[in-house]
């Protein structure tokens, strides 16, 4: 990616930071601010094979003073740096060219963000469908976002979608996967060091990448810094709890003769947020039926669960309940789950560059980032653990409601025999996971004699993560083992009973500590499981340590320059090779790792494992031709092979048209390729979870669509016959600016994305139930081996298989506006307007599956905007904007529905949202700025969201609230 800023001098980082509102016009202020360019390079399908290519973006204008000493402030100079991004050749002026979103250092001190994620939380173009995550969806459990880790999508098609760039140059993957996802982790990036975030949300693989389906994102460095300047932050929600976040940075930056070097230091700490601190998440709309009183059935005489009831140390009276399964105590899993990593990292850039006399440089750069974050989740179930009826803790009143139900004489009865518990435990599952992140870059660039620019380095990156369990982590087989009199206190254990892991069963043999003359170590699953004795946990818990590896290595070189004269005009060119290594190792403690013995070793959690590595190569070129003054070209092709995925050639061709001066219409069509991740290709077996949904998936749940799926703890397994992915892309736009001060862009995109990697967990169902995998009885599944597991009709049980899937198309339109006002004398103003509609999102997930109509269902609404009105005078600046998400429609199953009062198949949709952001900042001396930024100002709740546990949609809503950042930076 190229970034040629032209005759720009250093100047001090706040006039830098100000000099839009000092004397400069108001188009150049927006360009050099917030230049939301939502183009969409597309044309027809007739003229889709001649017209796209190159990710050309439009070229910014970004406008500065140029530091002089004090006594030199006469009048302002403006020089002009042209920036032009989505091409490879070198000096282009490619304005309107291209659809194409830049954030710059205003606009991000600004947002008052925190990290790097905060920036797109709320981008009409990384929103829809939970591609775009942050810490807010992190947890321990292996559904969940890697802890203290963030990732970017576009257009809802998901991370590995997305192509990711620093300063250009592809960036290597978190040593941790989302699932069986590998991801670029935007939070191992340190938020100063950044200069700008460039985002070109369309097709790219011709010139970046053959992945690069939904769009590219560039994160550009900061370079050519003069001074030094440090930055102090605070924010906390308005809220009781305490969600504050501390952040301190230091930029110095200093030319030596030849030599220049930039430096950045960034610290952030943050507290953690959890769904018990709002009112909108405190309570489940369904307690889960596992509860710390847990549900007792012999499963032989007995028909109902029991569990302890109210009075004494049993059940709450509010919390006991019967259900189709007979008693349980409902716990409120809400109360225990973080919405926000407890958070720590330091991070850093430095930055240095060697001019040589013949217009050579040499550059370096070293970006790092080391964290540590906390992450909770509910405490883990426990589903038919074998009790051993004589465990001297049985409550009396238990014990006889068990001899009632079982239609028994004495509870003796019951002896030799195991009495199996349904419930929770009590201690919440939390990790603590440590990363390091680096990459490390140089390289060469320079100019001919022939006058060709050119651009070669080599790239070196990597990832570590290390994960351990905090608490709530229990040994399956030590909490078998402790439940049925198999421990004994010095340490020892005994053969009471045999335990049966694949299907957690016990057979009696007899055996005892006393008889050895030990004492038995018993868990007391009873009242609340408060009272255990000394020295059981160290027995039961493991910190489950997870060590995880990633690293890159990459060459790269390019020439660009001017290729021939066509009809008077200049014809230019860029080509280009790249070589890439990339590995990965994640490998989880080996009491966290599935066997077919032991299919859960650890209640409630898992840690998925993975091993591979691949060498990539790719040549690429790219020819600009202008074909009259009005009408240019844009060819680019790029062949990558992957060794063990074969090549793949992909085209792209754009084209731009200057119907007038005021109006400019683009367009563009282009293919791609995705061979399967790392953590794909290599996957190991993931435990996993899943609720059947039987109005999906009726022959899963005895052929009722109304009735209730069962709860699964799945896996998630491997497949060494994944295929690559396949895409394609176009569009059209225009660019119309009536006069000076307004600007208006109207972009269509068209997504086609098939032979998907994933899991479809209906589509598996369903095709596995029609013969295509194998299906089994109860607990004859063995771990590894894809199919599912069927109980009198219902689905108890399924491995799903990780696989190409069918085909997933997506359109849409972005529209945005932008009008400057006069300058008067009550300053200068600004109104932006931006939004995304989406047309379809269909999904296939196979050629026997239903197409799953997405647009305006769960998760993906149909539109989002974002308007904002900026303001300057003198010595303060301020902005108001505002943020809408249309309705769309929920998905919550019929449980939910019945606990809320509402009748099944209702069709229940999510209230649209509106929020206002406001910012305010204020130049107190020639050298110093202090800056309040506030989200969400009138602390609206998120809708209401009867399909998410969390009960709000944590991708599309905020949940904190009113939240306050003050900011305070100085130049020395």
């Amino acid at each position: 990616m190229v970034g040629t800023p032209c005759g720009v001098p250093p100047s001090t980082a706040l006039r830098h930071r100000h000099s839009a509102a000092r004397g400069q016009g108001p188009v150049a202020w927006l360009r050099g601010t917030f230049s939301m360019n939502f183009h969409r390079n597309d044309l027809s399908h007739v003229l889709g094979a001649i017209l796209a290519l190159g990710l050309t973006q439009t070229a910014f204008a970004q406008e500065t003073k140029p530091a002089k000493p004090p006594a030199a402030q006469d009048e302002p100079q403006v020089l002009e740096a042209v920036t032009v991004t989505g091409t490879r050749i070198q000096g282009l002026d490619l304005k309107g060219a291209v659809q194409a979103y830049q954030i710059d250092r205003e606009l991000i001190d600004e947002s008052g963000a925190t990290s790097v994620i905060d920036l797109f939380n709320q981008l009409p173009i990384a929103a829809g469908g939970g591609g775009t995550f942050s810490t807010a969806s992190a947890g321990a459990l292996s559904g969940d976002t890697p802890v203290g880790a963030s990732g970017v999508s576009l257009r809802g098609l998901g991370t590995s979608a997305t192509l990711t760039l620093i300063n250009g140059r592809r960036a290597s993957i978190s040593a941790f996967a989302r699932g069986q996802e590998s991801f670029i982790d935007a939070s191992a990036i340190p938020l100063a060091a950044l200069e700008r975030v460039e985002i070109l949300p369309n097709g790219a693989s011709a010139l970046y990448g053959a992945d690069a389906v939904a769009g590219v994102v560039n994160y550009v460095l900061r370079k050519d810094f003069e001074g030094l300047e440090a930055s102090l932050s605070y924010g906390d929600s308005t809220a009781k709890s305490d969600e504050g976040r501390v952040n301190f940075n230091l930029v110095a930056g200093k030319a030596f003769g030849d030599h220049h070097v930039t430096a950045v230091v960034d610290y952030f700490k943050r507290n953690a947020f959890y769904l018990r601190d709002r009112a909108a998440s405190r309570d489940s709309f369904r307690p889960s039926q596992q509860g710390f009183h847990p549900s007792f059935n012999d499963l032989f005489f007995m028909t109902n669960d029991q569990t302890e009831g109210p009075g004494g140390s049993g059940c709450a009276s509010a919390d006991f309940k019967v259900g189709n399964l007979g008693e349980y105590c409902q716990v409120n899993a809400n109360r225990y789950v973080s919405s926000q990593d407890e958070q720590e990292s330091v991070g850093g850039l430095i930055s240095h560059s060697y001019s040589f006399g013949d217009g050579a440089t040499w550059y370096n750069e070293l970006l790092f980032q080391s964290s540590k974050a906390q992450g909770t989740s509910s405490p883990a179930n426990f589903s038919r653990a074998p009790i051993d009826p004589e465990n001297p803790n049985w409550p009396t009143t238990l014990k006889d409601d068990l001899v009632a139900e079982g239609k028994v004489r004495r509870f003796s009865s019951y002896y030799g025999f195991p009495i199996f518990a349904w419930g929770k435990l009590i201690d919440s599952r939390a990790v603590e996971v440590e990363s390091q992140s680096y990459r490390f870059v140089t390289g060469l660039k320079g100019r001919l004699a022939s006058g060709w620019t050119y651009d070669a380095g080599l790239t070196i990156g990597g990832n570590d993560r290390t994960q351990e369990g905090l608490s709530g982590l229990y040994r399956s087989k030590a909490f078998y083992d402790a439940n049925l009199g198999n421990l004994c206190t010095d340490g020892s254990a005994v053969r009471r009973w045999d335990v049966n892991l694949s299907r957690p069963s016990a057979t009696y043999v007899g055996a005892t500590c006393e008889a050895a003359g030990k004492t038995t170590l018993w868990y007391n699953p009873f009242g609340g499981q408060t009272q255990q004795p000394g020295g059981l946990t160290d027995r039961l818990e493991t910190k489950a340590r997870r060590e995880g590896r990633s690293r890159a290595y990459a060459l790269d070189g390019s020439l660009s320059g001017d290729l021939f004269t066509l009809a008077g005009r200049q014809v230019k060119g860029a080509f280009g090779a790249e070589y890439r290594r990339e590995t990965l190792r994640d490998t989880p403690s080996g009491d966290a790792v599935a066997t077919a013995t032991n299919p859960e070793p650890i209640l409630g959690f898992s840690s998925t494992s993975a091993k591979a590595e691949r060498d990539q190569w790719a040549v690429y070129g790219e020819v600009y031709a202008p074909l009259s003054d009005r009408l240019d070209l844009q060819l680019a092709a790029r062949y990558d092979h992957y060794d063990a995925f074969g090549g793949d050639f992909n085209p792209k061709v754009s084209a731009r048209f200057r119907a007038t001066d005021a109006l400019t219409f683009r367009a563009n069509w282009s293919t791609s390729f995705r061979a399967p991740s790392l953590a794909q290709s290599g996957a190991g077996v993931l435990l996993s979870s899943y609720r059947v949904n039987c109005r999906i998936t009726p022959q899963a749940c005895g052929g009722s669509a109304t009735a209730n799926g069962q709860a699964l703890l799945s896996e998630d397994v491997g497949n060494p016959e994944l295929k690559a992915e396949n895409a394609k892309t176009w569009g059209g736009g225009l660019l119309f600016e009536p006069t000076d001060d307004i600007e208006i862009k109207l972009d269509y995109w068209n997504i086609e994305h098939r032979n998907l990697v994933g899991v479809a967990e209906d589509d598996f169902i369903r095709r596995a139930l029609a013969g295509a995998f194998p299906v089994k009885g109860p607990g004859q599944l063995p771990t590894g081996q894809a199919g599912v597991e069927v109980t009198n009709g219902f689905v108890t049980d399924a491995h799903f298989q990780i696989s190409n899937l069918g085909y997933q198309k997506t359109r849409g339109v972005d529209f945005s506006y932008t009008q400057h006002l006069p300058e008067s004398s009550a300053g200068r103003f600004t109104a932006t307007f931006d939004a995304t509609y989406l047309i379809a999102f269909d999904r296939k997930a196979s050629a026997d599956a239903l197409i799953e109509r997405l647009a305006g269902d769960y998760l993906y609404p149909r539109f989002m905007a974002n308007a904002r009105i900026r303001w300057s005078k003198d010595a303060w600046r301020a902005s108001l904007g505002a943020r809408y998400v249309s309705r769309y429609t929920d998905q919550p199953d019929p449980r939910t529905l019945a606990a809320v009062g509402i009748a099944a198949n209702t069709k229940v949709k999510v209230d649209a949202s509106f929020t206002l952001d406001g910012s305010v900042s204020y130049d107190f001396s020639e050298h110093s700025y202090i800056q309040l930024n506030v989200r969400n100002l009138l602390d609206e709740a998120p809708p209401r969201v009867l399909g998410s546990s969390a009960n709000v949609d944590l991708y599309n809503h905020d949940l904190i609230g009113r939240f306050a950042t003050l900011r305070l930076t100085h130049r020395f």
